[in-house]
């Protein structure tokens, strides 16, 4: 897998409308340096319309993460379930071109590999803990300093007598 294959060039389209489809693995996430996550599958559905001056992208995604609880480490997975849309407008202005939402008439390709991105990263709860994932577990933590017995220092016991008066 490679960037170039997120590349949609909306002057060969046979149509107004078109749909594209990905396959999310490993690889994708091996794309990005410095990805916040390593490991999923993840199906993408991208359908595409094409107006006179504006092009709107419907996504769908649908699938999973792998990662690490942030609390016990075992591993979980995530689900991965959201639609996103952006819409784009064709220019010839340069200034605008600089812009986010721009794409030239003369070259229309436009990568959907930082917006999928995008969408999977602002899918993920707060806390990639068991409770958030498919499986729903509590986290089970053994401490081993945990069930300890501390013993009370009677000269502490005397202090907090004072304050309780």
């Amino acid at each position: 897998m490679k960037l170039s294959d997120f590349d949609i060039d909306f002057n060969k389209f046979k149509n107004e409308k078109d749909s594209f489809k990905f396959q999310l693995k490993d690889t994708f996430f091996e794309l990005k340096d410095n990805s916040l996550f390593d490991q999923g599958e993840v199906e993408v559905i991208v359908k595409c319309e094409k107006f006179e001056n504006t092009l709107v992208l419907d996504y769908s995604l649908n699938g999973h993460i792998n990662s690490l609880c942030e609390r016990c480490l075992n591993d979980i997975k995530i689900k991965v379930n959201s639609v996103r849309q952006d819409v784009l407008k064709l220019t010839l202005n340069d200034d605008l071109l600089k812009e986010e939402n721009y794409l030239s008439i003369n070259h229309p390709i436009f990568s959907v590999y930082d917006p999928i991105y995008e969408q999977i990263c602002l899918d993920m709860p707060t806390r990639i803990i068991c409770k958030n994932s498919l499986t729903q577990y509590e986290c089970k933590i053994n401490h081993p300093n945990a069930h300890k017995n501390n013993a009370v220092d009677e000269r502490w016991s005397e202090l907090k007598k004072l304050i309780e008066k």
